[in-house]
């Protein structure tokens, strides 16, 4: 028995000894497994910082391993990086206190079979652009630097990320530029304007030069303002239009104009006011208060013109915007470059040109560069003129003057600057004139039917489309449709709407909400909101509005 647990005990050994068997004729003990490579050799990745002098710095190596820097001199990163793969150095944090921008040279590449210590990162002053908003009531506003290209006719392109402003208040781009990124012209611009309610907001202060210093002083400006020129006691009202109702809300208190105040025109920049003086012979040119809208007299105002000065109009030409007064009682149109620093009106002595009798209209068509004047005073007729954008000097129209009804006192262009309008307030046969305008020379030629026997008290104006002409009669307004392939009138329905005591004048907001009458004899300003589909008018909540003395003229911008 026990022999015989031996032998199984020894062949069980000696099967273990020989394994399965598989090896062939190997013999003896079966190999172990290799021992594992050594790990592959890192290497670090560092250089140099110069000109650091704030503090917050934070260099990052491929998304990660970040090192803090806080002098200038070498660096390296703590985490090593196998040979054969890449790096990547970047700037995760900009110094502060002073802010700087730091850039990167050499910051990419391979890791060959060494250390790499010739990374540079070169910090210099930086500085960022804002300013502040005020008005804003829409949503969707949204800001953009842009730089110009220094190729001729090219346009400027964006210059870092857009901003989008949802409030009022300061604002700041999400970008820091260095030192002299502006070595040419660069501004701040308006990409997208406001929704909900629509809005037509502009900018002061946008030109951005050469920076030594933050820049705060960019003013983004989102409200509408209508003035007032009230003609019986020498004064400007001035008011803030609410964006969503278009109510008329009094900003301060009058401010004094010369002697009886007629005509008003206002820059779409919301930066400058000038009033025609009929009883002394001038022009009162005001700054306005970007955020208030407050009035103040610039250097020098008032400027001497001809005598009665009765309308004015703004056109930009491409140095200057220039200013032209109708001067009813000496058959004149005065030509004034309007200094954009200051507002004052250059020369003091202005150049001026003949014009029909008694120039009591004008209207700027600025696609074609035409000054088109009424002339009231007995020659019946409209003067038109080529105005050079270069020096604003004024050279007749091929035909000028052009015949129109009798005693043509008011202008408007129709149907995108398609048609010209008269309003001819006879005494015995009222009528408006409607004349076609040449694209290319600007000269008329009268409608068919022309002058259109309709009634009319004062003033003519069409919307911002150019669909629609209102006319005022007596103490109502009414509406006409513009045929935009013939011109041709045809009265709306709901007309005529009721405004106040000897309606004057018509004011149409940019954005084609709202419509503005000044009443002369009621001392007030009737508001209705203007349908663009249809063209009608509805009186808004809260109107009329009050104004000063016999309030002539309205211009809202």
């Amino acid at each position: 028995m026990l022999r015989s647990i031996g032998s199984v005990t020894f062949l069980a050994l000696l099967m273990v000894g020989c394994g399965d068997g598989g090896g062939g004729g190997g013999g003896g003990g079966g190999a172990s497994s290799p021992p594992p490579p050594p790990p592959a050799a890192t290497y670090t990745v560092g250089g140099t910082v110069t000109g650091l002098s704030g503090s917050g710095l934070v260099l990052q190596n491929n998304g990660g391993d970040d090192l803090p820097i806080s002098t200038s001199g070498a660096f390296t990163f703590a985490t090593g990086v196998p040979g054969g793969t890449s790096f990547a150095v970047t700037v995760k944090s900009s110094p502060t206190s002073p802010l700087q921008v730091c850039s990167v040279a050499d910051g990419v590449g391979a890791i060959a079979a060494t250390d790499v210590k010739n990374v540079d990162v070169t910090c210099i002053n930086g500085y960022t652009i804002g300013g502040t908003v005020s008005g804003l009531t829409g949503s969707g506003l949204v800001l953009q630097i842009v730089r110009a290209t220094g190729v001729k006719f090219k346009p400027p392109v964006p210059f870092g990320p857009p901003l989008r402003i949802t409030s009022n208040g300061p604002f700041t781009f999400d970008i820091v530029y260095p030192e002299g990124a502006f070595s040419i012209w660069a501004g701040t611009t308006i990409s997208q304007q406001p929704a909900s309610p629509s809005q037509f907001c502009s900018i002061h202060n946008a030109d951005i030069y050469r920076q030594d210093a933050n820049i705060t002083d960019i003013e983004v400006g989102c409200s509408w303002r209508s003035y007032v020129a009230n003609a019986g006691d020498d004064t400007v009202t001035a008011y803030i239009v609410d964006a969503t109702s278009g109510a008329l809300e009094s900003v301060g208190t009058p401010v004094a104009t010369g002697t009886s105040p007629h005509a008003i025109v206002g820059t779409q920049d919301r930066q400058f006011v000038f009033v025609g003086n009929e009883g002394s012979n001038d022009i009162s040119a005001f700054a306005v208060n970007f955020a208030s809208g407050v009035l103040t007299a610039v250097p020098g105002s008032p400027f001497a013109a001809g005598t009665d000065p009765k309308a004015l109009a703004l056109y930009r030409g491409s140095a200057y915007t220039y200013l032209y007064v109708a001067n009813a009682g000496s058959d004149t149109v005065s030509a004034f470059a309007v200094l954009t620093s200051s507002g004052s009106l250059w020369p003091p002595s202005p150049a001026t040109f003949s014009t029909g009798k008694g120039p009591a209209s004008i209207t700027v068509d600025s696609t074609l560069g035409i000054l088109y004047i009424a002339n009231n005073g007995g020659s019946k007729d409209v003067s038109a003129f080529l105005v050079d954008a270069h020096t604003g000097s004024l050279t007749p129209v091929a035909g000028s003057p052009f015949p129109a009804g009798a005693n043509p006192i008011s202008l408007a262009l129709g149907a995108t600057g398609k048609f010209l309008y008269t309003a001819n307030p006879d005494a015995t046969n009222p009528s408006i004139s409607g004349f076609s305008i040449d694209p290319a020379s600007g000269a008329l030629s009268p409608l068919s039917g022309s002058p259109f026997p309709l009634a009319v008290s004062h003033d003519i104006a069409t919307d911002r489309t150019g669909a629609y002409l209102y006319v005022t009669t007596g103490a109502s307004i009414v509406g006409y449709g513009i045929d935009a392939t013939t011109g041709a009138l045809t009265a709306l329905a709901g007309f005529p709407v009721s405004a106040g005591a000897n309606a004057y004048s018509v004011s149409i907001d940019p954005t084609n909400q709202f419509l503005y009458v000044a009443n002369d004899g009621a001392a007030n300003v009737s508001g209705f909101t203007l349908d663009a589909s249809t063209g009608s008018l509805t009186p808004m909540v809260g109107s009329s509005f009050p104004a000063g003395n016999h309030p002539e003229f309205i211009a809202t911008f």
